[in-house]
This record gives structure tokens, C-alpha cells and sequence, in this order.
């Protein structure tokens, strides 16, 4: 068994479907795909709808937690009831592109060496109508297709692209043996799979990026936000600056490129709710907790200072001037390249 697409899900049924339709396009009886689905004990219609589909994909694992054990333990049993020599994460709102299973698996047989793949992807409204302008740093990351072998170059420019599920393919011995031999249990802060990814690599440094856009992003249907936007931001501060450290160290290259990276996000999500005219408690909750974080940056004072400061009115008008006019040209651009 080559591949494995692996669906760690909870209560997305309806988005489920289009997902698991993407995937049977591409696939069919003796096929070298095989499709597992970890579903967290959802309260939806998960299960007639993986019923639906098992009825002609014979391919299809399907196991139900009896309870809902959190992302993190879904993330791994997925891979746990696995039998592919690769694993492709997919999130259950997400949509594969067309031949995107023939290519990977292609991509695969050609580089029998590689600890995992991230290919890249195209950026989506919740409906699957509109397509958006891809973010800077998935531009940087799929200038075009390579391999790289330095883990400590690796891992703090794609770390915040392993934490999306369906950007990411794992050789499946590799990732089983950093689980059994670690106390992954550590790491249960939603992005386990993260600090997984990066084990392997110190194991294994070789990462292939494949350019091509092999899966849809469904934006706007963000899990994590039911929580509430500043814990959001906190989940990506506290997590990531944890992985990095346990994996690097604290003063080192990695764990300041790493450190770098989260504060864009940061910086953005501030941005964000001033254009969304959030609560001020917001703001000096994200300050106070950038400020224990990042103070010894510029790039705090600089940035995430001066974002959190600056008037919500400023930001409405410049986002406004920017969807009316630099926007659609981006688009067009974007458009008649792909």
C-alpha cells in the first residue's frame, strides 16, 4: 500500500461529503489508496454519510472514538490505524484537486527517501466559490518543486505549514517510530503532529515541497475559533514556541526564525480585529502575551506594537482601499498564471 489519506475529523458531515467525493473521483477498486477516517465521537451525521460512501469505496477504514479525546489524539490514531507506507493528513473541510492522488503518489515512487512531503494549495472561501490570493509565505515556501536535506533549515520556514493538516505527507514507519520512542503525550496542544514532524526530521533530514496545488483550503471554518480569538493567537504562541524550543533550544537559529514567524501571525490577527472592530480586551490581552514572548525582538516593537495601537478606523479604510483596488488586480494576475 503506497498511500494512505488520513481524516481525523468531528462533527463536519456536510463538509465531509465534498471531501470524501473528491477523493472517490480519483480513486476506485483495487486502486493503491487507502482511506482512514478517525472520527472524534461527532454528534452529526459523520457516520451515514461514511456509510454512504463505504457502500463503493472498499478502500475505506472508518473507526469512531467512544469519546471525544481532543485533536491531538485523534491526529495520531488516524496514523495508528494506517497501513500506507505514506500518510497524507487531510482535514475533513478540505477538498483534494483534481489528479492530486496520481500526482503525490508519482512524486512518492520517485523519492523513496524523503522523511514527508508538504504540497501546496489553493485558498478558498467556506462555499468553495471564491478563490483568494495565497498567503506570502506559502508563496515563499512553493517557489517551485525541491528537496531539502538541513532539518535545522527545514523546519522553522514549514512549521507553520506542517500545523495544516492537508498541506502534509509522512513516511508512516518514521512518524510511528518518534511516537513510541517520545513522550509525544507532551505536546497535546493541538499541534502534536507538528512536534512529530520535526522529530522525524532530525531523524531523517530530507523534505520534499511540491508546488503543484494539490488540495483546496476551505478558509473561514477555523476549529479552534470556538474559543475565542485571542486564545487562538495563544494556541499558536505558546504551541509552536513550545515545540521549537523542545526540538532546538532556546537561543538558537531555528527557535528565532520560528519566533519570527509566529509574530507575522500575530501582527496579522491584530490587523484583523481592528478591520473587525474587536473588543479592546483583546488587544491588551494579545500585547500582554506577545510582550512575554517577544519583547527581545524588534520585530515586536516595530510591528506588533504599533498594530495594536494604531486606530481601528486606519485599518478599515486601508482594507477597504486595498479590497477595491490592489486585490482584484492580484487575482487577475493570479488567474491567468494558473
Amino acid at each position: 500500500m503506497r498511500l494512505s489519506i488520513c481524516i481525523p475529523t468531528f462533527n463536519r458531515a456536510n463538509f465531509l461529503t465534498d471531501l470524501l467525493q473528491s477523493i472517490a473521483d480519483q480513486t476506485g477498486h483495487g486502486c493503491d489508496v487507502e482511506v482512514v477516517i478517525s472520527d472524534n465521537a461527532s454528534n452529526d451525521h459523520t457516520a451515514a454519510v461514511v456509510a454512504h460512501f463505504a457502500e463503493t469505496m472498499d478502500y475505506l477504514v472508518y473507526h469512531r472514538q467512544e469519546r471525544n479525546e481532543g485533536p491531538d489524539r485523534n491526529f495520531l490514531k488516524v496514523i495508528e490505524l494506517a497501513s500506507g507506507d505514506f500518510c497524507w493528513f487531510m482535514g475533513s473541510d478540505d477538498v483534494l484537486e483534481p489528479g492530486a492522488i496520481v500526482r503525490i503518489t508519482e512524486e512518492i515512487a520517485q523519492h523513496p527517501e524523503i522523511a514527508g512531503m508538504s504540497v501546496a494549495r489553493s485558498m478558498w472561501d467556506i462555499a468553495l466559490q471564491e478563490r483568494f490570493v495565497s498567503p506570502s509565505n506559502d508563496r515563499r515556501l512553493f517557489t517551485h518543486s525541491r528537496i531539502m536535506h538541513d532539518d535545522a533549515a527545514i523546519f522553522p520556514i514549514s512549521a507553520d505549514y506542517f500545523g495544516y493538516l492537508s498541506g502534509n505527507i509522512v513516511r508512516r514507519a518514521l512518524w510511528n517510530h518518534v511516537v513510541a520512542t517520545e513522550q509525544v503525550s507532551k505536546y497535546f496542544n493541538a499541534y502534536v503532529h507538528v512536534y512529530v514532524m520535526g522529530r522525524m526530521l532530525q531523524h531523517q533530514p530530507v523534505w520534499y515541497y511540491l508546488a503543484e496545488r494539490c488540495v483546496k483550503y476551505r478558509t473561514g471554518n477555523d476549529f479552534f475559533l470556538k474559543d475565542g480569538e485571542f486564545k487562538r493567537i495563544k494556541l499558536d504562541v505558546d504551541g509552536y514556541g513550545e515545540i521549537v524550543r523542545s526540538l532546538y533550544g532556546e537561543d538558537s537559529a531555528p527557535t528565532r526564525r520560528m519566533d519570527n514567524r509566529v509574530m507575522f501571525h500575530v501582527r496579522h490577527r491584530l490587523i484583523v480585529g481592528k478591520a473587525s472592530n474587536f473588543d479592546s480586551d483583546y488587544y491588551r490581552d494579545v500585547l500582554h502575551l506577545s510582550y512575554r514572548h517577544y519583547r527581545r525582538y524588534p520585530r515586536f516593537w516595530l510591528e506588533i506594537l504599533p498594530a495594536a495601537l494604531v486606530p481601528s478606523r486606519l485599518v478599515r479604510l486601508a482594507r477597504a482601499t486595498y479590497r477595491q483596488t490592489i486585490r482584484p488586480l492580484r487575482l487577475a494576475l493570479m488567474n491567468r498564471h494558473h
